[in-house]
């Protein structure tokens, strides 16, 4: 029970980042108190010596640390970032996939729950509430000593494991898209413009695309010659797919900047846009029946993008996109030429 009302915290402190207005830290002076949640997207957070924040904290790809003396009256939840604390929490904390450091002074009067994080606790710290680590299913290779070589589609998983392994997932998808901005920051923005100038066009050649390509793919499979080209054609279809969705959470980055009325570079947009797409389609998969649909339609939106613009290496999207939504001039119905008056 406290797992899961740990991991309704996580869901819930991802939220705040739409329904409120996020925020940088703030600069405040000694013996001041912070009221409101604070959200911290790539930034740091400082909470000074006898200071106070009147809320909860949650912290993605970013840095945070409290003082001897300080006091935080809610949750902290930390997505792949660091976490230093030396007063006193008297919430929960979560680390997913992140560093925390608990200092001499540190005094959690609630739960720590470490899902794939690193702990440094000094000896004097205190935790008043449960310790527990946990580690998604897909990173914990017991079974194989328990089943044999069991394949783990076999296993039989429940919620807590979806959402952890739902939420790895998304942190490998935003250092693959940290990446892609770093090596293909041209390519990256090329798509995004083809995804942006018409949306309906990408996601009808999308469909189309994930329709086809698995019959071309049993096609070339037919033969045993042509077996090579059949896997060099899924991994690029693989790779297409992948950098659809790259392309929509760097997009979903771009937007996000402008909230905070910044410009962040391809890199760190794509990151930070990746890792909210992918946590909000991996939670939502959690959902029986309908919980696909959403990663679905970004994947498809996506891989149409991708297709139209030549993964962004050509201005060959707008050609497409011109042919599709604009009739050709030879196809337009001509009136018949007027005599001349005498």
């Amino acid at each position: 029970m406290k797992k899961t009302c740990a991991f309704a915290t996580v869901i819930l402190l991802f939220l705040l980042a739409f329904v409120v207005s996020p925020v940088h830290a703030q600069e405040p002076q000694p013996g001041n108190t912070i009221s409101g949640d604070q959200v911290i997207i790539g930034n740091n957070f400082t909470l000074e010596k006898n200071e106070t924040l009147e809320g909860s904290l949650l912290i993605i790809g970013g840095t945070a640390s409290t003082a001897a003396d300080s006091k935080i009256n809610g949750d902290l939840v930390l997505i792949g970032g660091t976490l230093t604390i030396d007063g006193a929490v008297e919430g929960d904390i979560v680390s997913i996939g992140g560093v925390v450091n608990l200092q001499d002074s540190a005094m959690v009067n609630g739960s720590l729950t470490m899902v794939g994080a690193t702990l440094s606790r000094s000896p004097t710290a205190q935790i008043s509430g449960s310790f527990s680590e946990e580690t998604p299913r897909f990173l914990n290779f017991d079974f194989l000593r328990d089943n044999g070589l069991k394949p783990p589609l076999h296993l039989k998983t429940n919620p807590l494991n979806r959402i952890l392994t739902a939420t790895f997932q998304a942190l490998v998808m935003a250092i693959l898209a940290v990446l892609v901005g770093l090596l293909l920051p041209r390519n990256l923005k090329n798509t995004a413009i083809a995804l942006v100038r018409e949306p309906v066009v990408t996601g009808g050649v999308g469909l189309l695309a994930m329709v086809v390509a698995p019959i071309i793919l049993i096609l070339l499979s037919i033969t045993i010659i042509l077996i090579p080209v059949t896997l060099l054609a899924a991994i690029a279809f693989a790779l297409a797919v992948v950098f659809g969705n790259i392309v929509i959470g760097y997009e979903i980055g771009n937007r996000l900047s402008a909230v905070f009325k910044d410009t962040w570079h391809p890199s760190i947009a794509a990151g930070i846009g990746t890792l909210l797409l992918s946590l909000v389609t991996g939670f939502a998969g959690v959902i029986p029946c309908v919980g696909w649909v959403l990663g679905f339609l970004a994947s498809i939106i996506g891989l149409g993008a991708v297709v139209i613009s030549r993964f962004g290496s050509t201005k060959y999207a707008t050609k497409v996109i011109s042919a599709v939504i604009q009739p050709a001039e030879e196809d337009l119905p001509t009136e018949p030429p007027v005599a001349p008056e005498e």
